[in-house]
Parts: C-alpha cells; structure tokens; sequence
C-alpha cells in the first residue's frame, strides 16, 4: 500500500490536514475499504447536487423573495424569505416549478451514483451459506453433508462448520490479552529503568495513592496464568454448547444460490424445500437459510442470542428511546422560557443577541448532538448479530428521531407540548394561529443551526471527545501504567457509518426543505457539507477502525435523500395551504 502522500506527520496537526486533503481514493480504498470510499463519494454528490440548488436559490429565488414587499423596512431578512412575497403574486410560481425541478435532479443524480457505484454484493457471490434453527444434538457435519447430498442433486459440499457459544470464552481472552500485554509493558519498564514496577491491585489504583503496592510483574504474570487456565477450561466447555448454526461452503457460488433460492420460494408459497432421509432428524423444514455474513462482520460473542430474545430487548431499548426522544424536545420550552424571560426584562437590560439568537441554536444542537450518542449507548444492550445490522439499526433510529426533533417538531412550533398548551389555555373564541410557524425567524433559527453544526459540530468530531472522556476514565479505572497501552487499543472505535449517514442527512433535510423558503440557508448547508467531507475524511484515513457494514446502509441513505427532496414539495404545499387561510381570514 502506497501512503506517500497520505502519512501522519506526528506533533503538526496542520501538516496532517493538509496531507489529508491530498489522499487519494486509492489509498483510502486499500486501507479503509469500500465502504468507506463509497461514503465519501456519495457526499460528493450531494455536494454537486447542493451546489446546483445552491446557485439556483441565489441566482433565481434570493432576487425573487426581494421583490415582495410584506416585510417590515428594518427587517433585513425577512426580505430574503418566502414570507416577504404577497399570497396572490405570480412570483410564487418559481418556487412551485423549482421543487419538482430539484426532486428531478437528484432522483437522476442518485441514479448516476448508484450505477457508477459497485456495491460489494457479498450475500450473491460467496459460497457459503449460513443455517439456523437446527437441532443442536443433529449438529454433526456428516449429517449435513448428506443431507444436502440426498436432497439437491450434483450438490458438492466443501466445508462445514458449526458455531458454539464463545460468549464467555472471548471475554476471558480478552482479559488475558490484556495480562500479558501488561506484562511486556512492566517488563520492557524494568529493562528501561533498571527497577521493578509496582502497582495497586485494585480498581482505580492508578490514580490512588493509598495502599500497599505489589509488583507488577509477578502480578500480572499470575493472572495471566490464570487467564489462560480459564481460557482453556471455558474452550472445553464452549466447544460441547453447540448454537445450532452451522456454515456450509459449496463448491461454488451457484451450488450456494440454488439452496438459499429454494428454501425462500419454500418460504413464499408455503411449501417444504427439498427433503431427504434426514428431513425429520435435522427439521430442515424449519430451518432459516441464507448466504452467510463476512466473517468479520459477525458479532461471533452474540450469536447465543436467540432472535426472540432480541426481539423482546429492541422492543424495551426502541420504548425507552422514544420516551427520551419526547423529554429531549424539552429545549424547545426551555428556549421559549428564556426568551420570555428576557422579553420582561427588555425595559430594565438590553437583551443579550447571544442568548436571544445563538442560545436557542446551541440549545438544540446539544440536544440533537446528545441523542446519536444515546441511540449508540442504548444499542450496546442490543446484541446485533452483525456489525452491518448494528450500523443500520442506528442510522434508522438515529435519522428518524434527529427529524423530528431537528426539522419537524420545531417547524411546528418547536414542541407539540408547546402547540398542545396553547390551545388548551387560549382564550375562547381565539383559534391557533398556523400561519405564524412560518414567521422569518424561523428561517433564521435554521440558518443559524446549520452554521453551528458546520463550525462547532466539526470541530468537535475532528477533537473527538467521546473518544477523549472515554480514555480518561479507562485511565482513571486501571491499576498500573502498564494498563495503559491496553485501554489505547481498546479505545481505537470503528467509524459509525449509519450514525454519521443519519447526522449528515439531518442537517442536508434542514437545509433542502427550507432552501426556497430560506436561500440563505443553502450556502450555509453547502459549507456544512464540505466541512463534513473534510472532517470525516480526516477522521475515516487516520482516527478510527475500518468498519464493515452492508449494501442496505447505502441504499437507505438514498432512499433518505429522496425523501428528503418529497418533505420538501409537502412543505411548499403546506405553507401556500396556510397562506390560503391567512388569505380568507383576512
């Protein structure tokens, strides 16, 4: 692998960025993978596809909003909104044509990518297959094998494996690697220094001072020994706890196909696949088939886990997500609270444009900030049998929440507790006024959101202080310095493609519905996008892991985007529904 151009210049943050912004894919492809190559490239779509609407809002739409003359004349910017033209003028007539026309443009810009892309289609040329729901004493590799023999002709059978219960076993593995890495770091600190290490074998005796020391070699070399007792002693025992799953290669990928083919149309029409002698012994009839995952996208500690059982687990994580998601729209009220505070008091002190304007902003970020966090923790205790279902998971969950509290709650009048109160407590015979969640403050709330993401946002992921306060209490809970290598290569995360797919399309939606109501908003999306290019670049070459993840996840982000563009066209539908009303009231 060629990395000329591409190596980290230690001590010259600088120096590294700039090298940064001359990788090239190739190198990127042959050290981080496809899935990361593709990321980038479809980013780069969308910034060709931002920089067309880009200078169609300003070009066409910004000069059109300044030909109304609804805005107050010390209103500066609600003269570049949708709010400034009359309800009855033509003019609304380009924002109308101009929808459809991005909707358009991105279907064909999305099409061109997924055909100049080639999806690794793993599950369609491997050979193996992976089978599940056998009965764990028919786990036998003779058994399979002949059964397949019996029941599809010219089938050859190259390998069998079975998957046993190693839960427990790669915990105490990676306890004991972590021993004997200590070891060598105690020992390579006694041929440094010419002195014995010693240590505090308790939890936190790093940064404890108290207590008798012990030395750190013969320490750590006893619990390495009896690590790997443990370990040897759990392999025994795991390789008897047979899973019931079992991976059979074919000679080819075709043998492979015509397996996983039959048992889905078996499936579909009810019926029962090919049957053999062993039909009844194995249950084939209920087995579940398909082409086997790569084996380093496999959780291989998680596959204990029945899938009822996780079923029932994403159903409890899924609730409790959700009632989170309805408190986290809470910085709505404390924003409106703020603002009302400082509204009284605008005769007594000159209101602060820090909180009235950039508080609320920062508010909402934290927030939004906070909640991909929250959806990754939860997801620890949902044991994904696959990294790609993982990744997935949480893009779903993270995007759907983050447009809700990003995008539609606050276009609704920032919480639907807040819509809910008003109209509970209004005066009778006043009706709630819809077409106020259209003011130009709005707009400037947004704008506002998205420079913040582009600059604080970032910065921060560039920083990675997730990463940062997690290695500081890793350190705080070892016991020796000797542990501290150990905690860095724990630390070393893979990139979370579904979480940062979900958090680049929020603020891409942000920026796409509110582009011919707001245009100022699109250079400001636009700089987001390049920061982001830049900053995940960066971040998938020299900070994290590779990750593997699935063809799904991309094609769920496209499917975003394009939705995206369709909030759009019901957003225009539903202001000129509201200025309508406005209209007839008036």
């Amino acid at each position: 692998m060629h990395l000329s151009l591409c190596t980290p210049v230690t001590h010259n943050i600088l120096y590294t960025l700039m090298k940064d912004l001359g990788c090239r894919d190739v190198h990127i492809l042959s050290k981080c993978g496809q899935d990361a190559l593709q990321y980038l490239i479809f980013q780069r779509y969308l910034l060709a596809y931002l920089s067309a609407v880009c200078v169609l809002c300003i070009v066409v739409v910004l000069p059109v909003n300044f030909q109304g003359n609804l805005a107050g004349p010390g209103d500066d910017f609600a003269k570049t909104t949708i709010i400034n033209i009359e309800p009855t003028s033509s003019l609304l007539w380009i924002h109308t044509l101009l929808a459809p026309l991005f909707l358009v443009t991105i279907v064909f810009t999305l099409r061109h990518f997924g055909n100049s892309q080639k999806f690794e289609k793993e599950e369609h040329v491997t050979r193996t297959v992976m089978i599940c729901h056998i009965p764990p004493e028919s786990c036998v590799k003779e058994l399979i094998t002949q059964h397949f023999t019996e029941a599809f002709a010219g089938l050859e059978i190259q390998d069998v494996q079975f998957a046993f219960n190693v839960t427990q076993l790669m915990l105490l593995e990676t306890q004991r690697l972590a021993a004997v890495e200590a070891r060598k770091s105690s020992e390579k600190m006694l041929t440094v220094m010419n002195m014995r290490p010693q240590m505090h074998s308790f939890t936190c005796g790093y940064v404890c001072c108290c207590g008798v020391k012990t030395d750190a070699i013969e320490y750590y070399s006893t619990e390495e020994r009896l690590l790997t007792d443990a370990c040897e002693a759990e392999k025994a025992s795991a390789f008897k706890d047979v899973l019931g799953i079992a991976f059979v290669t074919f000679q080819n990928a075709e043998m492979a196909h015509r397996v996983v083919h039959d048992y889905k149309i078996s499936c579909r029409k009810g019926g029962m696949p090919n049957t053999s002698t062993l039909t009844g012994v194995l249950k084939s009839f209920e087995w579940d088939v398909k082409y086997a995952p790569c084996p380093d996208d496999i959780f291989w500690e998680n596959l204990s886990v029945s899938p009822g059982s996780l079923t029932v687990k994403s159903l409890l994580v899924n609730s409790f997500l959700f009632i989170m998601l309805f408190f986290l729209t809470t910085p709505s009220i404390v924003i409106s609270t703020l603002d009302m505070i400082f509204y009284k008091q605008a005769e007594v002190v000159n209101r602060n444009p820090f909180i009235s304007e950039f508080l609320p902003t920062l508010l909402l970020w934290t927030f939004s900030a906070l909640l991909p966090a929250l959806v990754t923790w939860s997801d620890r205790f949902l044991p994904h049998w696959t990294r790609s279902e993982k990744h997935h998971s949480q893009m779903r969950k993270v995007f759907v929440f983050l447009l809700f509290m990003v995008l539609i709650l606050p276009s609704l009048g920032l919480t639907s507790v807040q819509a809910f109160l008003q109209w509970a407590l209004k005066p009778e015979g006043q009706e709630y006024r819809w077409w106020c969640l259209y003011l130009p403050d709005g707009g400037a709330f947004f704008v506002n959101y998205v420079i913040t993401a582009a600059f604080i946002g970032c910065a921060l992921e560039i920083i990675r202080f997730p990463e940062l306060i997690m290695y500081s209490l890793r350190i705080c809970f070892t016991r020796s310095v000797a542990e501290h290598s150990h905690v860095k290569r724990l630390l070393t995360w893979e990139f979370q493609f579904g979480v940062q797919y979900a958090w680049m399309l929020t603020v891409f939606s942000v920026v796409i519905v509110y582009s011919l109501s707001c245009p100022l908003i699109v250079p400001a999306g636009l700089f987001y996008l390049f920061m982001k290019h830049c900053v995940d670049r960066y971040n998938i070459y020299f900070a994290y892991a590779p990750s593997k993840i699935s063809e799904k996840i991309h094609s769920t982000a496209i499917n975003y985007v394009v939705f995206v563009v369709i909030l759009l066209q019901m957003s225009l539908l539903f202001f000129s529904m509201v200025r309508v009303g406005e209209r007839n009231d008036l």
